[in-house]
């Protein structure tokens, strides 16, 4: 959601960009205006490309990052999600400041249960972070694995989705009392028009390690499409870590 884990060295998203590049993009569903995946996966030869910037700022200081996904659907019910996060810039008030590459994130997905009119949609997801940090005030140097399903349900114009699962985080030798996570979140989408549709998201997790605590968070969400292959959009957020955000941004379904 919005409080993602950012994280990779600088050779490597210039190759990442190449294999994007390269895959084929005929449209599909997601896109970063939120966290929280859904249901609606895309028909076999879709695909979507979202690009985003991030800006938090809370009691610590402030950081931007970039948010980028492609999205491909294999088949009508399985998909590929990448996410590479280019770069991010850290600046406490402290006056300590970092800046590096991001982690490579990977998620399957596969849907097993259809929606009927009594019964929500069930996805099955597996996500894994490929440790490409530059910098470990960024990213651990470790794998991280994150099972979830993804519960979807069409109410009248309402698009509602679930996602449950449990982060399994590598352990790093600086944190060894480092927890794994339980992480919910939920959402739903409604048009406003034709082509404006709004979003709302609440997200929270278990606490990551001891002495800290979980968090919970909020975002809302604008999208606008100005054509059949380009949208924009527009989320603010706010967390019990007292961070702000702001994300805007912009899709191109194939």
């Amino acid at each position: 959601m919005i409080l993602s884990a950012l994280h990779s060295p600088f050779s490597r998203p210039a190759l990442l960009a190449v294999i994007l590049l390269a895959l084929p993009a005929p449209k599909a569903r997601a896109d970063i205006a939120l966290e929280t995946e859904t249901g609606d996966l895309g028909k076999k030869g879709e695909s979507n490309f979202s690009q985003g910037i991030q800006f938090d700022h809370d009691p610590d200081g402030h950081t931007a990052f970039l948010l980028t996904q492609y999205e491909y659907a294999i088949t009508d019910n399985c998909e590929i999600l990448i996410e590479p996060f280019f770069y991010q810039w850290t600046k406490l008030k402290d006056g300590t400041s970092y800046e590096g590459i991001g982690d490579l994130e990977i998620t399957s997905a596969f849907k097993f249960i259809q929606e009927t009119e009594t019964f929500p949609a069930i996805v099955a997801s597996l996500k894994v972070k490929v440790p490409m940090a530059s910098n470990r005030e960024i990213g651990t140097g470790k794998f991280d694995y994150y099972p979830y399903f993804t519960i979807n349900k069409h109410l009248g114009e309402w698009d509602l989705n679930v996602n449950l699962g449990v982060e399994f985080f590598g352990q790093t030798n600086g944190d060894p009392h480092q927890r794994n996570q339980l992480i919910y979140d939920f959402a739903a989408q409604h048009p406003i028009t034709d082509k404006l549709e709004f979003f709302v998201e609440v997200f929270g997790n278990t606490k990551p390690a001891a002495g800290e605590k979980g968090t919970f968070a909020g975002a809302v969400a604008l999208e606008y499409e100005f054509g059949k292959h380009f949208n924009v959009f527009l989320s603010v957020g706010y967390d019990t870590d007292k961070t702000f955000s702001v994300r805007p941004g912009f899709n191109i379904p194939f």
